[in-house]
């Protein structure tokens, strides 16, 4: 997706941020800047300084983190889980903290799944999993990014929760060595490049906000071809209000978090 964008746009700068830089920056234009997403406290440092330096609003704020484990509830030092770190929380405080570098009509787009994610699938006492962890229970909860969502929605700002489907990329490395083989076989069967995926969500999610615009809707959930996933499960104010006040509970206790 940032190879894309940077080629599309080549008079503008496209940060990229991971652990590992890259062995190849394709595009001039492209830069990198270390960070783990995967820690709270990384991520509030990240984006001081990011703010400190950037002199210029963003238009498109893209998060595409994620990490391909089986293993059971495996705690951060900040004390979250690490998946749901990753998939949920942190993707979370980047949106707070970098907010104000964002242009009146940005897009924020955010790669998980927002296909399937349903309020009645939440065990709403144990949001943050502690004491009902499951792989797929995780999955469930890290998908409330769409509350999120409606509740940042209020202006011309964008929000876009995309669902990629199967895409042929070095995710599937991080799974045991005895499922790989098996995920590949399945993967050259159904998933698509990298690069199709990403024309897909682009283009998805620029016509999303554009549509959004006319019709007074700033959030959209899409599929793996882009389009707009209709009849979503809409959620309440007081859900919306819930999920908003345990996550930023969580992430600013752990940003206190002595490891």
């Amino acid at each position: 997706m940032a190879c894309r964008v940077a080629s599309e746009a080549n008079t503008s700068t496209v940060t990229i941020s991971g652990r590992t830089k890259p062995k190849n920056i394709p595009h001039a234009n492209m830069e990198f800047r270390p960070l783990d997403a995967m820690s709270t406290r990384q991520i509030k440092q990240y984006t001081d300084t990011f703010k400190s330096v950037q002199e210029q609003k963003l238009d498109l704020l893209i998060m595409t983190q994620g990490i391909m484990i089986i293993a059971g509830r495996t705690e951060t030092p900040e004390g979250i889980d690490r998946k749901m770190a990753l998939h949920y929380y942190g993707k979370q405080l980047l949106i707070r903290e970098l907010m104000p570098t964002l242009k009146e009509d940005a897009k924020v787009i955010v790669v998980f799944d927002g296909l399937y994610g349903n309020p009645t699938k939440l065990n709403w006492e144990d949001l943050d999993l502690k004491t009902h962890f499951s792989l797929g229970r995780a999955a469930n909860h890290c998908m409330f990014y769409a509350a999120q969502q409606q509740r940042h929605g209020t202006n011309r700002r964008h929000f876009v929760h995309a669902w990629p489907g199967a895409v042929k990329s070095n995710l599937l490395n991080e799974l045991p060595w005895y499922l790989r083989s098996v995920a590949w076989a399945a993967g050259s069967l159904i998933a698509v490049s990298p690069d199709i995926c990403a024309e897909n969500l682009l283009n998805g999610a620029s016509e999303c906000a554009a549509a959004g615009k006319e019709e007074g809707r700033f959030w959209s959930n899409i599929d793996n071809k882009g389009h707009l996933v209709a009849n979503k499960a809409i959620w309440s104010e007081r859900q919306m209000k819930k999920v908003a006040d345990h996550t930023w509970e969580t992430v600013d206790g752990a940003m206190k978090h002595e490891s």
